[in-house]
C-alpha cells in the first residue's frame, strides 16, 4: 500500500521528474511500481534505462522489478553507471572511436606496482623518490584517491588537483598521473574508472559522435542522484539527448561522497537549470520513529544546502529508542551496551558501531575482544593486524623478554619494522644493516649507537636516542608505562602526526596508537608479559574457525561512509566528540561551513541508519562542575556540537508524545517547540494540540548572570560554538554547551529592560551594558581616565568622558 506521496511520484507521465526521498522513505518500492506503471502504459521497455548507485543496489532493484512484472512485460536494463559505461566503452572500440583495449579492470596488484613506478618516475629529487619508496603505502593510498577524483570530472589533472585542495608536496600526483595513463593506453588495460572515463573523455572530443549516441532512450530513472559526480552526469545527459524524459531520485541531506566528486548541487541546483521538471517529495520514513526523526531534523535544518524537506515518521514504523550516554575512558560502557542488548533477546548481528574513522573503530574492537563480544570489521583491517600496533607487540615482547623466542628471520624483520616506526629519516638498506647488527654483533639494541657511514649528526643522534628507550623497555615492569614512556621520550606521536602525508593519515595513526597503549595501560595486571598472553590469546580467539559466532552472529564495526544505503535494528556511534563530529583531521580549528555541512550530512546518514535504538555516546556528560580556568579544554573532550543541534531532550519528549499518544506532564503544560518541531506537527495535523513556545526560550548567552549549585552566583564572560566560561567569584570555569541546561539556572531573564537613561562614568566593574557598536559587554575594570570593557568578539577600551552606553537592569 504505497502513500499518498509515492502514489504521486508513480503517476508521473510527462516531463522530467525531481523526487526527494528521506532515508527510509521506501524509493525502491516507489521506483519498482514507477517503471511497472510505465511498462503497463505501452513504453517499449528496451526504451527505459533504470541507473542504480552500486551493484547490490542493481540486483535488490532488478529482483523486485522481476517480480513486480511477473513476466507480463520484458524487462528493462538495470544497469550502475560504471556498467553501462563499460558496454558504451566496448561498443566504441568496435566502432573504432577508442582504441581496443581489455575490458577485464586491472587488478589492484598490477595498478599499485604501475601507479608507484609513476610516483617514482615524477618525483623530482632523491628525497622524493625515498620517501616514497619509504612510505609506498600512504603514498599509493594517496595517489589512488587523486586518480578517482581526477577522473571523476572532464576538468584537467591541474584542475582536480586544485580543487581538490591537495598539499603543495603532492603536486608530482600531476605528472604521475599523466605516465600512468600513458602506460594504461600503451598496455591497452583500464581501471574501474577507466570504464566512464574514456568513453566521456571520446564524447567531449566529438561532437558528432554525442550527437550519434543522443536521443535513443526514452526513459531514464536514475537512483541516489545526490551521488552523482560530474563525469556521470556528462554521460547521463549525452546519452538523454532531447528525447529522454529523466526521473532522478535522491536526498541532498545524504550527499556524502564528495571525495569522489558528488555535491549537492547537482540535485539543488544542476539538474533544474538543465531539465525542466516537476518536483516530488517523499518525507515519509518506515524506518524509524517520531523520537529518531525529530532529532535529525533539527541537526539537518543548521545546513543551508539543502532542500526544504523535512523526514516524518509514519504512522507504521517502530518507535525507535534514542538514548544520549558516556563514553567512559575504559570504553567499558560500549561494550556493556552490548552484553545488556544481548542478554535481553537480541542477537549481535542486529548491532553496528558506526565510526568516523578507522582509528576510533581500534578501542571499539579491543574493548569488545577483551569482553568476548564476537565482532567483524567491514571494510577495514583488524585492529592487530595495523602496523603500527604490530611494532607496539614487538616492544611489548621485548619487555617481557620473549622476543629472542621467535625465529632469526622473524626477529631481524621486526627489528627492521620498528625502527622504521621510529621515523628516523633513515634509508631502509641502512635501517636493515643497523637490524642485523641488533641481532648478530652481540650488541643487542646498543648497536643502534655505532656509527655508519652516510648519516647525519642529526641521524645519529636519533638512533641514539631510540638505543636509550629501547634500554628502558627492556628494564620497564609495566607494559603500559612502559609503553607510554617510550612514545613521551622519542616524542613520537607527534613525530608521526608531523611527517605523514596528509592531517588525517597523521592523526588516524596516533589516535590508533593513543588507543592501544590506552588499553594496555589500563588492564588490572600491566606486567608485560601478562599483558603479552592476553593480547595472542585476544588474537587466538578472534581467528578461530570454531568459534561460528563470530562468523554467523556478531557485531558489526564499520565507517560511518560504509553504512549508506544499510539499516540496523541498534545502531552505536562511539566518540561523538568535538574533534571526531565534525572531523577536525588533525586541526584545533573550526571547520569550514562547507566542511561543516559536510560532517553533518555525515552524522545524518550515521544516525538515520538505527531501526529500534539509537544510541549516541560522547566523553564529559558527567562533568556536571565544568573545567576550572574558564579555558576551553581540547576538542577530544567535549561533546559534538551537532548533539546539541539535535536538540535531544525536545525530540525524545516529543516523540515519545507521539509515539504513545499520551502526552507527559510537561506536554501538559505546553512544550517549548523550535521553528522544527513546529513544522513537524503541522504536517501531522497536530499542531494545534501543543502551545506554539513559551513566552520566552532561555538562553546562555553572553553576559548572562547564572548560578550553579557548587561553584555559586556567576556571570557568562566567553561563548563559543562548544560551550560557555562562567566567571564565578573567586574562579572562571568552562561549562559543555550540551550540560549548560542541566547545571545551571539563569538568574537573568532573557528579556531584560533597558534603563532608559544614558550613563557616561558611572559603571562599575561587573555590571553589564549594552553599546550601540558592539552590543551586550562586561565593564571588565574602570580607572581615572578609563572603562574598559569584554564584548563577546573581544575587550574594548574606551575614554571615560566620550564613553556612552546603556546599564542593562534584569529581572531576578
Amino acid at each position: 500500500m504505497l502513500t499518498e506521496e509515492q502514489l504521486l511520484v508513480t503517476r508521473h507521465i510527462r516531463g522530467h521528474a525531481r523526487v526527494t526521498a528521506v532515508a527510509g522513505a521506501g524509493k525502491t518500492t516507489t521506483m519498482v511500481r514507477y517503471v511497472l506503471e510505465r511498462l503497463r502504459s505501452g513504453i517499449d521497455p528496451r526504451l527505459v534505462r533504470v541507473v542504480m548507485f552500486n551493484k547490490a543496489a542493481q540486483e535488490d532493484f532488478s529482483r523486485k522489478l522481476q517480480h513486480a512484472v511477473g513476466g507480463a512485460f520484458g524487462l528493462p536494463p538495470v544497469r550502475t553507471f560504471h556498467a553501462m559505461g563499460r558496454n558504451l566503452a566496448i561498443s566504441l572500440a568496435k566502432e573504432g572511436y577508442l582504441p581496443p583495449f581489455d575490458p577485464t579492470p586491472l587488478g589492484d596488484t598490477q595498478v599499485g606496482i604501475e601507479m608507484l613506478r609513476a610516483l617514482q618516475a615524477s618525483a623530482g629529487t632523491s628525497s622524493q623518490r625515498a620517501a616514497i619508496r619509504d612510505e609506498q603505502q600512504q603514498w599509493l593510498d594517496a595517489f589512488v584517491g587523486f586518480v578517482d577524483l581526477a577522473k571523476s570530472s572532464l576538468q584537467s589533472p591541474e584542475s582536480s588537483f586544485f580543487a581538490g585542495a591537495y598539499p603543495e608536496q603532492y603536486e608530482l600526483f600531476i605528472e604521475a598521473f599523466a605516465r600512468f595513463e600513458q602506460w594504461r593506453k600503451a598496455a591497452a588495460r583500464v581501471t574501474f574508472s577507466d570504464y566512464l572515463y574514456d568513453p566521456c573523455c571520446a564524447i567531449a572530443a566529438n561532437p558528432d559522435l554525442a550527437q550519434f549516441l543522443a536521443n535513443r532512450v526514452e526513459l531514464f530513472v536514475v537512483d541516489e542522484f545526490q551521488d552523482i559526480n560530474d563525469i556521470q552526469f556528462f554521460l547521463l545527459k549525452t546519452l538523454a539527448g532531447e528525447r529522454a524524459h529523466l526521473q532522478v531520485v535522491g536526498d541532498t541531506d545524504q550527499c556524502i561522497y564528495e571525495f569522489r566528486g558528488a555535491r549537492p548541487e547537482y540535485m539543488l541546483t544542476y539538474f533544474g537549470e538543465n531539465y525542466p521538471h516537476s518536483s516530488y517529495q517523499m518525507s515519509r520514513t518506515f524506518r524509524y520513529g517520531h523520537r529518531l526523526a525529530l532529532a535529525a531534523a533539527h541537526l539537518i535544518a543548521h545546513n543551508q544546502r539543502r532542500e526544504p524537506v523535512l523526514c516524518i515518521s509514519a504512522d507504521n514504523a517502530p518507535a525507535t529508542k534514542l538514548e544520549l550516554r558516556l563514553q567512559t575512558a575504559d570504553g567499558f560502557s560500549l561494550a556493556d551496551l552490548c552484553l545488556a542488548e544481548h542478554a535481553s533477546g537480541r542477537p549481535f548481528r542486529d548491532m553496528v558501531f558506526l565510526c568516523r574513522t578507522w582509528a576510533q573503530a581500534a578501542p571499539v574492537e579491543l574493548v569488545l575482544l577483551q569482553r568476548g563480544i564476537p565482532n567483524r570489521i567491514t571494510g577495514g583491517s583488524r585492529v592487530l593486524d595495523r602496523q603500527e600496533i604490530k611494532v607496539l607487540l614487538v616492544l611489548l615482547r621485548v619487555m617481557s623478554g620473549r622476543f629472542n623466542e621467535q625465529s632469526p628471520a622473524d626477529c631481524q624483520q621486526q627489528v627492521f619494522d620498528l625502527l622504521r616506526f621510529c621515523e628516523l629519516k633513515i634509508k631502509h638498506e641502512v635501517l636493515r644493516r643497523y637490524a642485523q647488527r641488533v641481532l648478530s654483533d652481540g650488541h643487542g639494541f646498543a648497536a643502534l649507537k655505532l656509527s655508519d657511514d652516510g648519516l647525519s649528526m642529526y641521524q645519529e643522534q636519533r638512533l641514539q636516542r631510540l638505543a636509550v628507550a629501547l634500554d628502558g623497555i627492556e628494564k620497564s615492569a609495566f607494559a603500559g608505562r612502559g609503553l607510554e614512556t617510550f612514545l613521551t621520550d622519542l616524542d613520537l606521536l607527534k613525530a608521526i602526526r608531523d611527517n605523514a602525508l596528509s592531517s588525517e593519515d597523521g592523526e588516524n595513526r596516533a589516535a590508533t596508537i593513543g588507543s592501544f597503549v590506552g588499553f594496555v595501560a589500563m588492564q588490572d595486571d600491566q606486567s608485560p608479559a601478562a599483558v603479552v598472553a592476553m593480547i595472542e590469546g585476544l588474537r587466538v580467539a578472534d581467528a578461530d574457525p570454531k568459534q561460528g559466532a563470530s562468523v554467523t552472529d556478531a557485531v558489526t564495526i564499520t565507517t560511518m561512509h560504509r553504512s549508506k544505503g544499510l539499516e540496523w535494528p541498534v545502531v552505536i556511534l562511539p566518540g561523538l566528540s568535538a574533534h571526531y563530529m565534525p572531523y577536525q583531521a588533525g586541526r584545533r580549528r573550526r571547520a569550514d561551513e562547507d566542511q561543516q555541512e559536510s560532517e553533518r550530512r555525515l552524522m545524518y546518514v550515521a544516525m538515520t541508519r538505527a531501526i529500534d535504538a539509537l544510541y549516541l555516546f560522547t566523553p564529559s556528560l558527567d562533568c556536571h562542575n565544568g573545567w576550572d580556568g574558564g579555558f576551553r579544554p581540547e576538542l577530544n573532550i567535549l561533546p559534538s556540537p551537532f548533539l546539541r543541534e539535535m536538540n535531544i531532550p525536545l525530540a525524545a519528549e516529543l516523540g515519545a508524545v507521539l509515539e504513545n499518544g499520551t502526552q507527559s506532564s510537561r506536554a501538559d503544560a505546553g512544550l517549548a517547540l523550535t521553528n522544527t518541531a513546529t513544522r513537524y506537527l503541522a504536517a501531522l495535523a497536530l499542531d494545534g494540540e501543543f502551545s506554539s513556545a513559551f513566552p520566552w526560550i532561555d538562553t546562555f548567552e553572553f553576559g548572562v548572570a547564572v548560578r550553579h549549585d557548587l561553584h555559586g552566583d556567576g556571570r557568562i564572560v566567553a561563548v563559543d560554538e562548544h560551550g560557555i566560561t562562567v566567571k564565578f567569584s573567586v574562579k572562571q570555569v568552562y561549562f559543555s554547551a550540551l550540560l549548560v541546561d542541566k547545571v545551571l539556572k539563569l538568574i537573568d531573564s532573557p528579556l531584560e529592560d533597558l534603563a532608559t537613561r544614558e550613563l557616561h562614568g558611572e559603571f562599575v566593574s561587573g555590571e553589564v551594558l549594552a553599546h550601540s557598536k558592539y552590543g551586550r559587554g562586561i565593564v571588565a575594570d574602570v580607572d581615572a581616565r578609563f572603562i574598559h570593557v569584554s564584548f563577546r568578539e573581544g575587550s574594548k577600551s574606551f575614554r571615560k568622558d566620550l564613553f556612552r552606553a546603556t546599564r542593562i537592569t534584569t529581572k531576578k
